[in-house]
């Protein structure tokens, strides 16, 4: 079973498990709330079932948003679970509103303390505290923000039914008002709630950037492998709690293309095991002292000065006419290319076997002296190899 389809199935079950008892309880209250006519327990027999509803666009979400990449969603289905919790949140703000208009235009001067009506709020207090911690890990299991983000709507839950309780005791103690009060508190609880979960989401919507303090330590992580040098340019995105990171680094400078493409794979998977939470990583090599990309910042219009480079196919072609001579001894189509510092060193690869040490001396002799007249060579060496080592 994939990672994707584990984390699915830890999260239905979570979510599963709370709605029921979000079910439960939301009942309980509500019935205790209207036999006792307490508006604040009705307000949270109210926000237990407001829990249930986010339990089910929980658990909808949960089944889609962890599907593996498509056609159409190259990046994965994770962004459903940001853009349901941002729903989830303007839904809890409509909530909150509603309990606390109720609480204004009703008249709680009737509520009256019940017994039931305590254990209907002492079982809340200790279920959803439960139903919190066990929600909250596994959404940290899983990396998940929405599942954070239900476990704290549970916990939310159990604070509003302190708030009722305190309500009770105030009628129990003649004080009717501390009903509505109660209610008011509730409502002010869920909205502080929901607008938190509607801004965090719509920032990591927006692709804002994770928080410093972990880009920092990402840095640190590449920074202390060997051979991988100054590691720079980093970009980041957030989806449902997830981190795809974009970053350049610097390996030696005549590192070969696989020695390159082994670097950043350490790099990648490096900080992938440090820092659970980044689900990708794409590194960019840089292969000299030079941040290659300075010249993508600082100039508007134009090729960058590396770029003004002639390409591999254009000098292998001058290559091919100006050694012509040196064709029956020259394999050029292999020929080492190093763009650095903006400039292009060389290496001919000449074999061996075609001829002797005295003549390879020559022969090198021959083609250097032909390249020094060529305007964007910096550097050229020979190289000379047997056939059957031919690199």
């Amino acid at each position: 079973m994939s990672k994707l389809l584990q984390e699915q199935k830890i999260a239905k079950k979570v979510t599963l498990v709370g709605a029921v008892w979000d079910a439960l309880l939301g009942f309980a209250k509500i019935i205790a709330g209207h036999f006792s006519q307490s508006q604040a327990l009705l307000a949270d027999g109210i926000h237990s079932l407001s829990d249930l509803v986010t339990d089910v666009f929980v658990y909808v979400t949960s089944a889609n948003a962890r599907r593996g990449p498509d056609e159409n969603h190259p990046y994965g289905h994770l962004r459903f679970e940001t853009l349901t919790t941002v729903l989830l949140g303007f839904v809890l703000m409509l909530v909150a509103v509603g309990i606390a208009l109720d609480a204004i235009t009703n008249d709680s001067h009737n509520a009256q303390f019940t017994w039931y009506g305590l254990a209907a709020i002492l079982l809340t207090i200790v279920v959803k505290e439960a139903i919190f911690h066990y929600t909250k890990h596994a959404g940290e299991q899983i990396q998940s923000k929405m599942l954070v983000a239900n476990a704290w709507h549970s916990r939310s839950d159990a604070l509003s039914s302190v708030a009722v309780l305190a309500g009770l005791v105030g009628i129990y103690l003649g004080l009717p008002w501390a009903d509505m009060a109660a209610s008011i508190f509730v409502a002010l609880l869920i909205g502080k709630m929901a607008i938190g979960m509607i801004w965090e989401n719509l920032a990591e919507l927006v692709d804002t950037a994770p928080d410093p303090k972990l880009m920092a330590q990402i840095k640190e992580t590449a920074n202390g492998l060997k051979n991988v040098m100054a590691p720079h340019d980093m970009r980041a995105r957030s989806m449902a709690g997830k981190i795809y990171l974009d970053m350049h680094i610097h390996v030696p400078s005549h590192a070969t293309v696989s020695e390159g493409h082994y670097l950043g794979d350490l790099v990648a998977y490096t900080i992938k095991q440090a820092h659970p939470q980044v689900a990708d990583v794409m590194v960019h090599v840089d292969t000299d002292d030079t941040i290659q990309t300075d010249s993508f910042r600082k100039e508007t219009t134009g090729k960058p000065p590396h770029l003004k480079l002639p390409s591999r196919q254009q000098i292998l072609a001058d290559l091919g006419y100006l050694l012509r001579e040196q064709k029956a001894y020259l394999d050029i189509d292999n020929t080492r290319l190093h763009y650095l510092n903006k400039q292009l060193d060389i290496e001919i690869i000449a074999l061996a076997d075609k001829l002797t040490s005295e003549q390879q001396a020559a022969a090198s002799q021959q083609i250097l002296f032909i390249l020094s007249n060529t305007s964007y060579i910096q550097h050229a060496s020979v190289h000379w190899i047997y056939s059957s080592k031919k690199a």
